[in-house]
């Protein structure tokens, strides 16, 4: 069989452009520390890759998820412990209302305390996360939760009847938004708490003293009771959605650990046989052009 020039010359071009091809996939795979880079490299790897990529970026965002229903949930946290803290402290001071040798002066005196202790827990209720929503105006995140009329002396609760959940898995959603209506109000009055502060302030202003002052101010204390109790409840089942926040964001970022060693056993590239790789790549592609060259000086007219 005779084999033409042409062919040698087809021969060793395919055999140096194939070197070459190798030689700068190596090269590409030592740069980029990683064994596939494009999907020729590996097609099946690649294919697994993708998904692998496509499913940790989906985890990835489930665990920001879980970190932002953090962040609410603690400041929703903290908030009500503040504010069963102040119902308190304006139980200890309606408590003090009741001692029969204080004045007019001395209630008025009480009443200015309660009055800011009221603007204190009305900023509770409008409490705000970190990205500026209401947190206790249930779905309307943007809507001011209790707006109090000075003029009137009334409270309204400007929110809704529904929470704002998060998807923090695949099938895990939490709430970070609460009812204001529920945790500073009742089924029947939203704005209670509040109600009942105003009503303890209108009380000590009163002048003179009414007769039945101890029976109301007994009333008072029942219900700021009753509103410490309630906020109290209301933190609880914070908490118990914290710490399902924190167990479902310890298997997400699990999850992702795993997303990663997988990812690893596909790409990662063993940089010694890389190396060794290379260099035989160098060294194929460097015999097959002195191989060309001297197929080139193979001519007929070079014996003439």
């Amino acid at each position: 069989m005779r084999v033409s020039t042409n062919s040698f010359y087809s021969f060793g071009a395919n055999a140096m452009m194939q070197g070459q091809s190798n030689l700068s996939q190596l090269q590409q795979q030592i740069s980029t520390m990683k064994r596939v880079n494009n999907p020729s490299d590996d097609p099946i790897a690649s294919a697994q890759i993708l998904q692998l990529n496509q499913s940790d970026g989906r985890n990835s965002q489930f665990i920001t998820n879980t970190t932002a229903v953090d962040s609410a949930l603690s400041t929703s946290s903290q908030t009500l412990q503040n504010t069963a803290d102040l119902l308190g402290q304006l139980r200890t001071l309606a408590v003090s209302a009741g001692d029969g040798t204080l004045t007019t002066t001395n209630l008025q005196d009480l009443q200015a305390q309660a009055k800011q202790m009221f603007q204190t827990l009305v900023g509770y209720g409008n409490t705000r996360d970190g990205q500026g929503n209401y947190l206790f105006g249930g779905n309307a995140i943007s809507n001011t939760p209790f707006a109090f009329n000075s003029a009137t002396g009334v409270t309204t609760y400007q929110g809704d009847t529904g929470q704002r959940d998060v998807q923090v898995s695949p099938s895990s959603q939490i709430s970070v938004t609460e009812v204001g209506s529920l945790v500073f109000g009742n089924g029947t009055q939203p704005t209670k708490s509040f109600d009942d502060v105003q009503q303890f302030i209108n009380l000590l202003g009163q002048d003179p003293k009414p007769a039945n002052f101890g029976t109301q101010l007994s009333n008072v204390i029942g219900s700021l009771d009753g509103d410490q109790q309630r906020v109290l409840t209301a933190n609880a089942s914070i908490g118990a959605r914290q710490n399902q926040n924190q167990a479902v964001h310890d298997n997400d970022t699990s999850v992702g650990l795993q997303y990663q060693t997988s990812l690893s056993g596909l790409q990662d590239l063993d940089m010694g046989k890389a190396s060794s790789d290379l260099l035989m790549a160098q060294s194929a592609l460097q015999y097959s052009q002195l191989v060309f060259q001297k197929v080139q000086g193979l001519s007929l007219f070079n014996k003439m």
